[in-house]
């Protein structure tokens, strides 16, 4: 039997440049026990937890205990899965006799060569052969087969989709409560810290704001000379907010664009002073370019996930298919 090909784990579907970089810097050894068979090709527990590693690793950051271990099944389980579908998309793309260019091969290899080695050839090959016990004309076959996948699965899956205008005017009427944008604004800050450069004279350091405020003085300007934030060289810009300390809050709601508030606001070891440069009002905002390109992606994905469920699920019953259910992943 034959057993198959490591590629990378990135969203199920990486590009194999990252998969070679990764297995590189990887010394992970696991059982290899068979669990799932494709026609004539196995594919191991050693397989399913090389592409997942990538995805454990963040997800032992993020859970522990029992939720850490059931997030980590369904984890291989959804790579299994995955392994399962290239296989049996290779499986077609040879059925139809289809070929790939060698320039495509060539140009996936050297830019993977690039990607890992700065394009030492000599080095990349040690690698190769000593991390991953790999010749060079195996690594093409790998790429031949990483390649014919992707192209099968765009001709199947991503071609001829279109999405009319209408469609897209259809989806935003139904749907413009999800578009709702909240009210935000472009706030500039002057930040005084209480046991800062300015401690002892806090008093009259607010005070000296104030008058040059009053004078005319631009905010921007006073804020690179007093302020202690690391935005003060950037005029105080804290960019657009939608929501900041609620002390804050209260007193933006109060303001107008283009205000600067006339008098310090106290956050316990920090004084604020602060000016509203700009408001966005939020709210449901018209279908511009950008928002219709936004729906189009949305429909575009819609129908690629529709057709990719559909072909694979005639590849399930065009080929064969065995899962060793039962088995730990």
């Amino acid at each position: 039997m034959k057993t198959s090909s490591t590629y990378p784990f990135k969203a199920f579907a990486a590009a194999c440049i990252a998969t070679i970089t990764t297995l590189f810097a990887q010394a992970i050894y696991y059982s290899d026990a068979v669990l799932a068979q494709v026609d004539d090709v196995v594919i191991t527990s050693f397989e399913v937890k090389q592409y997942a590693e990538p995805r454990e690793e963040q997800l032992k950051q993020q859970f522990k205990g029992q939720e850490l271990i059931d997030k980590t099944i369904a984890l291989r389980r959804q790579v299994l899965d995955m392994l399962i579908e290239r296989e049996l998309i290779y499986l077609e793309f040879k059925a139809l006799k289809a070929t790939i260019p060698q320039f495509l091969i060539q140009e996936r290899l050297d830019n993977l060569i690039l990607d890992t080695t700065g394009g030492n050839l000599r080095e990349f090959e040690n690698r190769l052969n000593i991390r991953e016990q790999m010749t060079m004309t195996e690594l093409k076959e790998r790429l031949r087969k990483d390649i014919a996948i992707e192209l099968l699965r765009r001709e199947k899956v991503s071609k001829g989709i279109s999405i009319p205008d209408e469609a897209i005017k259809e989806y935003y009427k139904a749907n413009a409560t999800q578009f709702i944008k909240p009210r935000r604004f472009h706030l500039y800050t002057i930040l005084i810290r209480k046991q800062g450069k300015f401690a002892g004279k806090l008093d009259e350091t607010c005070d000296e704001i104030l008058d040059k405020l009053k004078k005319g003085t631009p905010f921007q300007e006073l804020a690179k000379q007093y302020s202690e934030s690391p935005n003060a060289e950037q005029g105080g810009d804290q960019g657009w907010l939608s929501e900041v300390n609620e002390q804050l809050m209260e007193t933006i709601k109060k303001m107008e664009p283009g205000q600067t508030w006339n008098k310090p606001i106290d956050l316990g070891r920090n004084i604020y002073f602060i000016h509203v440069a700009e408001i966005d009002g939020g709210g449901i905002p018209e279908l511009d370019n950008d928002l219709k390109k936004h729906i189009k992606d949305l429909l575009t994905q819609k129908e690629e996930k529709i057709k990719s469920e559909r072909f694979i699920r005639e590849l399930y019953m065009k080929y064969p298919v065995k899962r060793m259910d039962g088995l730990k992943y």
